[in-house]
């Protein structure tokens, strides 16, 4: 394994490692604010995802907090008002969803004058891969660091690997602004004391399962018998066996293929923890709307609904059923999400957040005969309410129940984007 920084990083190995590059941006909602707002710069700064300074930013949750920050231990996930109690002079900054994702495209132009093997992981997250480019990878991924430095402001680090499971390994573990190449037999080293849950796509659950057999580290993973890794898990117990043993042979995606879309959600965290059911029903109604849109706007209709409810004390549930036939309308999913909210009924604890998503997805069916033979009035009348909520902003018409929700603290974004929210001193 090495490393590559600084002065280094302009004299670049001649070993040739894997072709694989995984890029992660460092901090990157909270480096972009800084970048666009000197006054921001070498200073603690919060970025979060709604405005709600007058009600003293109790439900409010950082989205990302930059290097400075973290130094006094504010992490994504925690309120602004246990990050104000760790740094008082933190500054707090609303998200710009526009501005962040113009700036992925200029990354993503970037990469691309490198090769076409771009594959989107997340907003601020790509794999590539080099193979068959002539490029040495250590020399590129140098090369695109300092573009992204003087082109973006910002800065990344970059793994390099012989496939996405160890690139991507490889890349966490000198931030920000590493750059480290792994081998196989060099990350092998690393799964004897890495917890499994740190392997990429073994998730929180997996785990949790795999912890009630033993097995707590990568290498153990690698090691466990397939036959009880099948039993388990199914088909991906051979998945799970060979990520433990350093394998992983997702290709990466070129950038221009389309992604497939397997499921449409949405959540929101109510401003404060209510047991008051026409609240949590208006609440639903507004992302079964919010979950239908999107439908729409991708095309694509779903046949099962699954409805998630989190407790104040941050406990939850999820629960979910197939429909008879996909579905499109808010007014369907809304429904549906209904007669599995009382399944929880009734409630014994105030709820804190809601999600809604549909799965099992299906091309949807279009066309004006579609729309005049079968479902006629409600299809066109979804089809008027989009074009005018894309014209004119989300939520320009919507069902009257979702007023209840709305006078409950849901508030559109008041044109605070992207500001400096809180005088620190204040």
């Amino acid at each position: 394994m090495n490393t590559v920084g600084g002065e280094a990083e302009r004299q670049p190995q001649t070993c040739r490692p894997g072709t694989v590059l995984h890029l992660d941006m460092d901090a990157y909602f909270a480096s972009i604010e800084q970048a666009c707002n000197p006054s921001l710069r070498g200073k603690p700064v919060v970025v979060c995802g709604e405005t709600s300074a007058e009600q003293g930013w109790g439900r409010t949750i950082v989205t990302t907090a930059s290097y400075e920050a973290r130094r006094f231990g504010i992490k994504t996930g925690c309120t602004v008002p246990e990050a104000r109690r760790r740094c008082p002079d933190v500054a707090i900054v609303c998200g710009d969803p526009e501005k962040y994702l113009d700036t992925s495209r200029r990354l993503h132009r970037i990469l691309l004058r490198y090769t076409d093997r771009v594959e989107v992981y997340s907003i601020d997250e790509c794999f590539m891969d080099l193979a068959g480019t002539r490029r040495d990878p250590v020399t590129a991924a140098a090369e695109i660091k300092k573009a992204v430095r003087t082109e973006l402001g910002l800065t990344c680090s970059i793994g390099v690997g012989p496939n996405k499971l160890i690139a991507k390994l490889a890349g966490d573990l000198q931030k920000p602004d590493g750059l480290v190449t792994m081998s196989r037999a060099e990350a092998l080293v690393l799964f004897e004391d890495l917890p499994v849950q740190e392997v990429w796509g073994v998730g929180e659950r997996t785990a949790e399962r795999l912890a009630r057999v033993g097995i707590f580290t990568a290498a153990e993973l690698g090691r466990a018998p397939l036959s009880m890794l099948t039993t388990m898990f199914g088909v991906w117990g051979y998945r799970l066996q060979a990520m433990g043993c350093g394998h992983c042979d997702d290709p990466v995606a070129r950038h221009d293929e389309k992604r497939v879309v397997k499921s449409v959600g949405h959540s929101h965290t109510l401003p404060k923890d209510t047991a008051n059911v026409t609240i949590i029903q208006a609440y639903l109604r507004l992302l079964a709307e919010r979950v239908g849109e999107r439908l729409r706007r991708y095309g694509k209709a779903g046949s099962t609904v699954s409805l998630y409810v989190r407790y104040a004390d941050f406990t939850g549930a999820g629960r979910q059923h197939r429909v008879g036939e996909p579905m499109t309308s808010g007014l369907h999913i809304y429904r549906s999400a209904m007669c599995l909210l009382r399944q929880y009924m009734p409630l014994r604890k105030k709820v804190r957040s809601l999600g809604i998503s549909i799965s099992a997805l299906t091309p949807a069916s279009g066309g004006q005969g579609f729309l005049l033979e079968r479902c006629g009035r409600e299809e066109r009348l979804m089809d008027v309410v989009d074009r005018i909520n894309r014209r004119y902003g989300a939520s320009t018409l919507k069902p009257g129940s979702v007023l209840t929700a709305e006078r409950f603290g849901v508030k559109e974004r008041c044109g605070l984007i992207g500001t400096y929210l809180l005088d620190p001193k204040g």
